[in-house]
């Protein structure tokens, strides 16, 4: 399966991170955010604004420039 932008999930996607994009200081907000690759995350809601994800027993909200430089593959019927 190919990756592609988490903002291109819908909603109650469970993903798997593959890459992260971006420069410099896109990845390390990204991993410092604890959005590393090979963390699942659950979509909450994503399209052209603001992306709400569930990583690791928590809520965070990404805006979509952000959210676009996350990767990922769909996982099937597992959670976080």
């Amino acid at each position: 399966m190919c990756s592609r932008p988490i903002t291109n999930y819908p909603a109650g996607t469970t993903v798997r991170i593959d890459r992260l994009s971006g420069g410099r200081g896109a990845r390390t907000r990204l991993c410092a955010l604890g959005l590393t690759p090979g963390t699942m995350v659950t979509v909450d809601s994503s399209g052209n604004g603001p992306c709400r994800l569930r990583v690791r027993e928590s809520d965070l909200v990404l805006g979509a420039g952000l959210a676009n430089s996350i990767y990922a593959e769909e996982i099937g019927g597992e959670r976080p």
